[in-house]
């Protein structure tokens, strides 16, 4: 249901108030019916209107009156004009609704009453003799407006029947030119439908830029293209739009100027003669107004020239605003209003390059405020004196990679600035209500020009603010306490294989020289014929062993096998041996040079499974998003668990996470550029584990359209080019640690290995030595010990013996030989019997051996 509203004026001449002077005061009141829907603009508009105009003339006083009936109702319609009649008016302004036109049209021409309409003129051929219309018929200007950018699909979206008549005179200005224009056409009923509609038809056409014809009123556009705007589920720069809509209140404004104007006119003309005529006229059942020849005022109107808020206003014979020219502004989300071209209903379009708003001050000595946010060492204070006061703007009190990149990009844009914090210290996150807090609410309410900050570069920011080329790249990875070092052990050499593989190779080796030992038993090929008595085969279980150990070691042996069983098992063996000690040798430098830590986790999916380590990121920011966005299983989990875990593992900043870390048992999930600079400074006792978990990069941030985003880009290139961000990231991470710096060999150079790392090696080889001087003692007490029985000689006198012997290398004259025979080893047989021909001296047929 639509509502209207009536207003009057009343043209007071400074005078007696006479009786006639109050008749002429009758007889001189204005009109006027607004829409309920925005009757509230237009009411203040007139309000204010006659405020200013009164103080203008003293000699002209106007006063309004309000009244509201339904537009679809003409019998309160046809009441609502004739009580205007009754009251003697010479003009009325309104809106001439398509439900109500014909009324209106029908009244203002019979009662000769001006009426000056708000609204677009619905058919220029079939119009009324006292109707003007103060709103211009711009649609062959929205035409060539669509035409000079090339649009050749649009959507039209309307929310009125006008605005249906102003789609039919588009289709028939475009069949008037022969032109091919697609247009796709959706009405809407309020602004949460629009909004629904240009969503559904952007997911229809993802991939294409969307040319919208919003024909709606102006303060509803603005609420959807908010809302479009700050919408993360649309890529919103595809959206261009083209609104058709005038502002109202203009028009109402410049009404009542012209009727002002007109009543001035005939005042001076006419003086105190009266301009009505005296007969009555019936208007309803029971009203009888007064004809007034509005003929004058109507022939005054049309003549008039003033310019207003609209323009030039002035009207041709049929009513229509003639000689008027309708500004092309462009509008940006944040640059606001730049007038881009022009339009005449006779000239046509004139566009031109983007001038900038009158009220936009000068931006080359402008100031510009750099936001940024304390995080060392992208921005600290320069020191305590400064971090008591902690001023909140001034390059002076702060130090950082921050305030030095933003020395030597001012250099190269050549522009002044200023650094402050930002306000609630936060880096940026879209709350419920689809507004911004942090660095990014900033940038998006214009509160600051630009943002020098570790802001990482997200799509979702990408959308409300633009970003430079990144200036640093970076990544989510894990801060965690250090844990003990694992430094070298005297044994270290053994670590480059596990114990359960030196186990494996233990009973390899056994193994082997068992199996060698057996298959060399069975076969004959290892046996053979030694001084025509003994028969013997090297392969004894010592020998065996010797032999496997020397393959093993990569060393000769004086035997070796010669059938082909035991050759197998000697080949497989030297295989064996040299793929372990391949392997070995590979790891061995590694293991020796490197001193490791004992990490509980090495990476994200370690982080995932266990229970004891407890972690957490940021309750807002970049990482946060990348939590909540990821489709990766394990990223997915951890989401889950830092969203249920109790007490929270969310931290309001990165100190409080670090500091979490190194005094709880606790993980840190923070962008790498930072967990790298925390772990060099003191107490040097966090470290980063694993790989990142993505990378992405830190960038400046300007508002959208920004003058200084080129400049800005540029800028960075440059600085990444010219080794400059380099430099400025070793300045603030190396030079300035705390912590001892770790020799690596990442020159290429070998790192040279301390006693430390071999100790282990030293040991066995004088282990080894002193364990064969003990074997060889107990072998020289048991092999003396023995002879001594054998010989009936004391144990002292043989030991004497044997001592000299073994020092002197020789025998001496006088030292009898040792009675202990020579024998063969245990796989020699030898035969004792009396003698070597069968049958006699008791020669037994059948031959023995004995072991």
């Amino acid at each position: 249901m639509t509502n209207f509203g009536t207003c009057v004026f009343q043209n007071v001449r400074e005078m007696n108030l006479s009786d006639r002077s109050y008749d002429l005061l009758r007889k001189s009141m204005e009109g006027a019916i607004f829409d309920s829907s925005n009757s509230k603009d237009l009411k203040h508009a007139l309000e204010k209107q006659i405020e200013f105009l009164s103080k203008q003339e003293v000699n002209t006083k106007l006063r309004a009156e309000i009244q509201e009936l339904e537009s679809t109702d003409s019998f309160a319609v046809s009441n609502a004009i004739c009580s205007l009649l009754k009251k003697g008016v010479y003009g009325i302004i309104g809106i001439s609704d398509a439900s109500a036109l014909s009324t209106i049209q029908s009244y203002s021409n019979t009662f000769k009453v001006p009426f000056i309409s708000l609204s677009m003129t619905q058919n220029s051929s079939n119009h009324g003799q006292f109707q003007l219309f103060i709103r211009p018929v711009f649609i062959n200007g929205l035409l060539d407006v669509i035409i000079h950018y090339g649009w050749e699909r649009i959507l039209y979206v309307y929310d009125t029947d006008e605005g249906l008549i102003r789609l039919q005179q588009l289709f028939q200005a475009v069949n008037a030119r022969e032109r091919t224009i697609d247009i796709d056409v959706k009405r809407v009923n309020n602004t949460e439908t629009c909004y629904q509609e240009l969503k559904l038809f952007h997911q229809r056409n993802e991939k294409a830029n969307l040319r919208i014809f919003l024909d709606i009123p102006t303060d509803k556009a603005q609420t959807v293209i908010v809302r479009l705007k700050n919408d993360t589920t649309v890529a919103n720069h595809k959206f261009h739009f083209l609104l058709g809509d005038l502002l109202e209140p203009a028009l109402v404004l410049d009404s009542v100027s012209l009727l002002k104007r007109a009543l001035e006119k005939l005042n001076a003309k006419n003086g105190n003669k009266k301009l009505n005529n005296i007969h009555n006229m019936k208007c309803t059942d029971s009203q009888f107004v007064s004809m007034n020849n509005g003929s004058f005022m109507m022939e005054t109107l049309k003549g008039l020239v003033i310019d207003g808020l609209t323009g030039r206003v002035n009207f041709d014979e049929n009513g229509f605003r003639d000689d008027f020219q309708i500004q092309l502004v462009e509008i940006t989300m944040n640059m606001g209003l730049a007038s881009v071209g022009s339009w005449k209903r006779k000239d046509g379009l004139h566009t031109h390059e983007p001038e900038r708003r009158r009220d936009e001050p000068e931006q080359k000595n402008k100031t510009r405020i750099v936001t940024s946010i304390l995080d060392a060492p992208y921005m600290m204070y320069k020191d305590e004196e400064t971090k008591k006061r902690q001023p909140r703007c001034g390059k002076e009190n702060f130090i950082g990679f921050c305030p030095d990149l933003a020395k030597k990009i001012a250099s190269i844009v050549n522009i002044n600035y200023d650094i402050c914090v930002v306000k609630d210290l936060k880096y940026g996150e879209r709350l419920d209500n689809d507004t911004w807090n942090g660095i990014i609410g900033e940038l998006t309410r214009d509160e600051t020009d630009l943002a020098i900050a570790p802001i990482t570069i997200t799509s979702e920011r990408e959308r409300v603010v633009d970003f430079t080329k990144p200036f640093m790249s970076l990544g989510i990875s894990i801060m965690i306490r250090k844990t003990a070092v694992k430094k070298a052990s005297v044994f270290s050499f053994m670590d480059p294989l596990s114990y359960e593989i030196w186990m494996c190779i233990l009973f390899a080796y056994i193994g082997v020289s068992v199996v060698l030992f057996l298959v060399s038993r069975f076969s004959p090929t290892e046996w053979h014929v030694e001084e025509g008595t003994s028969i013997s085969n090297d392969f004894t279980i010592s020998n065996s062993l010797w032999y496997s150990l020397g393959a093993f070691m990569q060393q000769g042996c004086d035997i070796s096998p010669r059938s082909v069983s035991g050759r197998i098992v000697g080949s497989v063996w030297w295989f064996f041996t040299l793929i372990i000690i391949s392997s070995y040798t590979a790891n061995l430098a590694a293991f020796l040079t490197v001193e490791r830590m004992l990490t509980p986790i090495e990476s994200a999916e370690d982080l995932a499974k266990q229970t004891e380590i407890q972690y957490g990121i940021l309750d807002s920011g970049s990482t946060k998003a990348f939590f909540q966005q990821s489709k990766f299983p394990v990223h997915e989990r951890m989401w889950a668990y830092m969203q249920s875990a109790s007490p929270s593992v969310f931290v309001g900043d990165n100190k409080e996470g670090i500091k979490k870390v190194r005094n709880e048992n606790y993980a840190f999930l923070i962008e790498s550029t930072t967990n790298e600079y925390i772990n060099m400074r003191k107490p040097c006792n966090t470290m980063k584990v694993g790989p990142n978990l993505d990378s992405k990069g830190y960038g400046i941030a300007t508002p959208i359209g920004s003058d200084l985003r080129d400049g800005l880009t540029l800028a960075v290139l440059k600085l990444r080019e010219g080794g400059d961000l380099e430099e400025m990231r070793k300045n603030w991470w190396e030079r300035k640690s705390e912590c001892p710096v770790k020799e690596n060999n990442n020159d290429g150079g070998q790192a040279e290995l301390t006693l430390e790392n071999v100790a282990g090696i030293f040991y066995i080889l004088v282990a080894g030595l002193a364990l064969s001087v003990i074997m060889a003692f107990l072998e020289f007490m048991y092999k003396s010990k023995v002879d001594s029985q054998r010989s009936k000689k004391s144990f002292g006198s043989v030991i004497r013996c044997k001592a000299r012997l073994s020092f002197r290398g020789s025998l001496d004259r006088d030292t009898p030989a040792p009675t202990t025979p020579l024998r063969k080893s245990m796989s020699t047989y030898t035969y004792t019997g009396p003698s070597h021909v069968a049958g006699t001296d008791g020669f037994p047929d059948n031959l023995h051996t004995q072991v």
